[in-house]
C-alpha cells in the first residue's frame, strides 16, 4: 500500500515527563496513531505509557502494543481504515528492524560496553532513548560523562558511532558540542558497520 519511506515514528514528551510514540503516514491519506506497550497479564497499558485514551477504537499489533488514539487528518471512509492500519502496522516493524540490525552492528555493541550501558533488552528506538535517558540520571550524569571521555580516545571511525548514539537518546547537543564543527567531515572517514551504524541512528529521527 505504501513504502516505509511515507512514514515517520515520532516521539513526544509530555508534561508528566511521559514519552509517547507514534507512527504517521506522511502522504494522503495523512494519519498518525499512538504505539501504547500492554501488559499482557494485566491487558491494560504498562504505567510507563502515563494517561491513554482507550475510548476510541484501538488495533492490536501483538500480544505487548496495541495501536490507539487514532488522529485522520485527512478523512476517508471507515472501511478503509482497517488496510490502512495494517499498512502502518508492516510500516512499524520495518522501522524497527532498521533498530535491531543497528543494535547488531558490531560497533553499537563495543561503544555500548564500553559506556557501560546495557542496550540488550531494547526492542525500538523509543525503548533505547528510555534506557539511556534512565540510566543516565539514575547516575546523575555519569553515564554522559562516561561517553564525553570516551569520545577523546576513540577512532575517527569510531567517534561518528559515539556521537550518533547521543543523538538517538535525544542528547543532541551534547553530540554537538562534542563534534564542533567537523563531525560531518568525519563521516569522509567512517567505513563500513561504522558508517551503517551512523546511517541507521541518523535515519531514527
Amino acid at each position: 500500500m505504501s513504502g516505509s519511506a511515507e512514514w515517520r515514528i515520532e516521539k513526544t514528551n509530555t508534561g508528566d515527563d511521559v514519552r509517547q510514540e507514534r507512527i504517521r503516514h506522511l502522504t494522503v491519506p495523512r494519519f498518525s496513531v499512538r504505539l501504547v506497550r500492554i501488559d499482557p497479564f494485566e491487558n491494560c497499558p504498562v504505567r510507563a505509557e502515563g494517561s491513554v485514551d482507550l475510548s476510541k477504537p484501538i488495533y492490536r499489533i501483538d500480544h505487548q502494543s496495541v495501536f490507539c488514539e487514532i488522529d485522520w487528518t485527512d478523512e476517508i471512509p471507515e472501511d478503509q481504515h482497517l488496510p490502512w492500519l495494517n499498512a502502518a502496522r508492516k510500516a512499524h516493524t520495518e522501522l524497527r528492524g532498521y533498530f535491531d540490525r543497528w543494535k547488531s552492528l558490531s560497533p553499537v555493541k563495543e561503544m555500548a560496553g564500553r559506556i557501560e550501558l546495557d542496550i540488550g533488552a531494547c526492542r525500538s528506538w523509543s525503548d533505547y532513548t528510555e534506557t539511556f535517558c534512565g540510566e543516565n540520571d539514575r547516575t546523575e550524569g555519569a553515564l554522559v560523562n562516561r561517553v564525553k571521555r570516551l569520545a577523546g580516545v576513540v577512532s575517527t571511525g569510531e567517534l561518528p558511532v559515539l556521537l550518533a548514539m547521543l543523538h538517538a537518546a535525544d542528547y543532541s547537543r551534547a553530540a554537538d558540542e562534542l563534534a564542533g564543527e567537523s563531525l560531518w567531515s568525519r563521516l569522509d572517514l567512517t567505513y563500513g558497520d561504522c558508517a551503517e551504524a551512523v546511517g541507521l541512528a541518523i535515519m531514527r529521527q
